[in-house]
């Protein structure tokens, strides 16, 4: 009996021990490596030329003014021109453009009573006014460094009522430059 049951012992030891091996095999692969080269980014920047001028415009003056003495009145128009350079590199680039409205600041009544307007243009970049925003233009650089030029216009007109002895902090106009969804 003790026979039988030593034999049956090793029997069970053998069959697990073959089980155990029976799940592991290997399956033969391989790889290879391909000369895909590498793929880069490209670049989108806006900086302003330090030639900034403000100029009175109403009724069809063309006086420079300094906006920190000059004193608006209903009626008046005042235009801020700046050269801005666009630095744009890449496949399919276009951004659009626009003045941060946030960067006018002021008294509130003076700041609603005036209507401000943007227009660009250039001659190295094509841009196309917005359909859906009359401040906002698509750019579309036609080199790595395009020269666009921005006209800001501050009106204050003649049938406004609010605004008086209040004024309109535009020493920090920012423009800005945001690259438009591809296909769009």
């Amino acid at each position: 009996m003790h026979k039988i049951v030593t034999g049956a012992i090793a029997g069970a030891a053998g069959i697990a021990l073959l089980l155990g091996g029976a799940g592991t095999f290997a399956l033969w692969n391989a790889s290879a490596s391909s000369a895909a080269s590498s793929v880069s980014s490209g670049t989108l920047t806006l900086s302003a030329n330090n030639d900034g001028a403000w100029t009175d415009i109403t009724n069809g003056r063309s006086t420079a003014i300094n906006p920190t003495t000059a004193l608006m009145v209903p009626g008046n128009t005042f235009q801020f021109t700046q050269t801005l350079n666009i630095g744009a590199t890449g496949q399919d680039l276009k951004a659009n453009l626009t003045y941060a409205s946030q960067s006018v600041t002021g008294d509130s009544a003076l700041l609603a009573a005036t209507q401000k307007t943007l227009a660009v243009t250039s001659s190295s970049a094509t841009v196309v006014q917005s359909t859906s925003n009359a401040n906002t233009f698509v750019v579309s650089p036609s080199a790595a460094t395009s020269t666009v030029k921005v006209v800001f216009t501050i009106t204050l007109p003649s049938s406004a009522t609010t605004g008086q002895n209040g004024s309109i902090n535009v020493g920090a106009l920012a423009f800005t430059l945001t690259q438009t969804a591809i296909g769009s």
